[in-house]
């Protein structure tokens, strides 16, 4: 039976206790608590998906941290819906090639890391101004309707108040929970993460899986853009403005580490929950902008803080 201290001690606990502290606040100053609820979870969703895909490159070391996601996001969106033309029958060629767009901008990022030999970050962002180019080329930036199957679809609620998207959001978040912990590649990119050496020493074919997981980054965020562009009326060039610093807020938040080699999709639920339930705490006080941001800054370092302290002792 664990003990108190031990529960404690697993850093994603941190985020859920700070989602029931915060849902506590809003249901003390509000009257439709649930309906907040409701909604805080619908848009939690988007950041559970990319958060999954930006865990999964920083678990494969320091400096490995995916900057094309926003325009990723943007991108896939726009190719998807341009190609369904608001016609539901369209919906599943739309649908792949959103996500197959993607996953290729993620397999472009992985090129310039391995044969340019550029850093991560700097890869990363240098092929977001790429894509973010392509999009204003291409799309001219202007917003594109998603067909009326995919807007009813990401709406659609069960019991009138869980979101079902929310719910596919949880069963991809089970799968590759099962993956990190059961399956070799699981077990690969956290080996590449603690140390590459070691890892490639022991037949460990690091290129193979680094790969794979800029690839399954680009293939999370083009799922998010789809999903996201019907929830919000529309594929803009801007839309996924927000997930660049959130992706990687909601990875660290969850407990899993910033310098690779320990990953949590656990914490990262609860993390993308109790980011969206601060956003709407504050919006139902009145604040400001920029007070919000300061707020939300401040709950990120404390919640880092509490669930981190034992990681810095050590």
């Amino acid at each position: 039976m664990p003990t108190i201290k031990t529960l404690l001690a697993r850093k994603w606990l941190w985020s859920y206790l700070g989602a029931a502290a915060v849902f506590a606040v809003i249901a003390a100053v509000s009257a439709n608590s649930f309906a907040t609820l409701s909604a805080s979870i619908s848009f939690a969703t988007f950041y559970i998906l990319v958060g999954i895909g930006q865990m999964l490159v920083i678990t494969t070391g320091p400096g490995n941290i995916d900057l094309s996601i926003p325009n990723t996001i943007a991108f896939a969106a726009s190719l998807g819906f341009t190609l369904i033309n608001e016609s539901n029958a369209n919906i599943p060629y739309g649908v792949a090639a959103g996500i197959a767009g993607g996953g290729a901008i993620g397999l472009f990022n992985y090129l310039l890391i391995r044969f340019i030999l550029m850093p991560p970050m700097i890869a990363t962002l240098a092929s977001s101004l790429i894509v973010r180019s392509l999009s204003i080329i291409y799309f001219r930036g202007m917003q594109i309707k998603p067909p009326s199957g995919l807007s009813w679809f990401v709406s659609y609620r069960v019991g009138g108040y869980v979101p079902l998207v929310f719910l596919l959001a949880l069963a991809a978040a089970a799968v590759m929970q099962i993956v990190l912990t059961r399956a070799a590649y699981g077990r690969y990119i956290h080996a590449i993460g603690q140390n590459i050496k070691a890892a490639w020493l022991c037949g460990v074919d690091v290129k193979l899986y680094k790969m794979i997981t800029y690839v399954l980054s680009g293939v999370f965020a083009g799922v998010t853009g789809i999903l996201l562009a019907s929830f919000t009326s529309g594929a803009t060039l801007s839309m996924g403005d927000e997930y660049m610093l959130n992706s990687i807020a909601v990875v660290v938040m969850g407990g899993s580490s910033i310098a690779g080699g320990d990953s949590n999709v656990i914490g990262i639920v609860g993390s993308s929950v109790l980011l969206y339930l601060i956003v709407n705490l504050l919006n139902i006080l009145g604040m400001e902008a920029g007070l919000r941001y300061i707020f939300t800054g401040v709950v990120i370092i404390g919640i880092i803080f509490l669930s981190g302290e034992k990681m810095r002792w050590r």
